[in-house]
């Protein structure tokens, strides 16, 4: 007598099929997936993309350093803008979002923080030493704040790619509203990237930049 085979066929089928889906999505051995490679390394070539390294050349001729942030904050301290210099600078930097509270403007920020103190002294030291126009404040600003708070901008720039900042260790949430204020501008721990406004009073600097 013979036996109808059909049925175990059509299993045998249905169950290759099947383990071929799983290797497929997972990965197994020298058949694992690029994308899944692509994804680990995204945020950071967008960080190599965008962020500027320490030493790098500005044209006001101060190259990029976090020793520059007590520098800055002295020139918020002791610079006095006119009206007119302070429309400008309100001008170059009210188009900006704040990284540390991007829900407020460069401009004002949501507080007086060191991060936004930095920024001010030196768009004053900009406005009055260098004469610079609001769109070249507003470049040198940008340059400097990227190189201050990295994290924010390559979580931003994720967003904008539809990727989620936080399966790399990244946000766009706000440091003065999830007790940030008092951290550095920029650290890292084993899983996260943080920013913070580098104090409300006192510079709380970052050991190395």
């Amino acid at each position: 007598m013979i036996r109808k085979r059909g049925p175990m066929i059509w299993k045998s089928m249905f169950f290759s099929i099947f383990l071929f889906s799983i290797m497929t999505v997972v990965g197994c051995g020298d058949g694992e997936s690029v994308a899944a490679d692509e994804t680990l390394n995204a945020a950071e070539t967008i960080w190599a993309e965008i962020i500027p390294v320490k030493g790098t050349a500005t044209d006001y001729e101060i190259p990029l350093s976090l020793e520059n942030t007590q520098q800055f904050i002295d020139w918020y301290n002791a610079i006095d803008l006119t009206l007119a210099q302070q429309a400008l600078r309100e001008g170059a930097l009210k188009p900006l979002a704040a990284p540390c509270c991007d829900e407020y403007p460069m401009s004002t920020c949501c507080c007086e923080c060191n991060l936004s103190r930095s920024v001010w002294g030196l768009s004053a030291y900009l406005i009055t030493e260098k004469g610079y126009t609001a769109d070249q404040l507003q470049e040198a600003i940008l340059q400097w704040l990227h190189f201050i708070r990295p994290d924010y901008y390559v979580a931003s720039a994720l967003e904008e790619e539809g990727k989620i900042p936080r399966v790399f260790g990244l946000s766009t949430q706000s440091s003065c509203f999830t007790g940030r204020c008092d951290l550095p501008f920029y650290s890292k721990t084993e899983y996260l990237h943080l920013g913070g406004c580098g104090g409300m009073e006192d510079l709380i600097q970052v050991g190395t930049d």
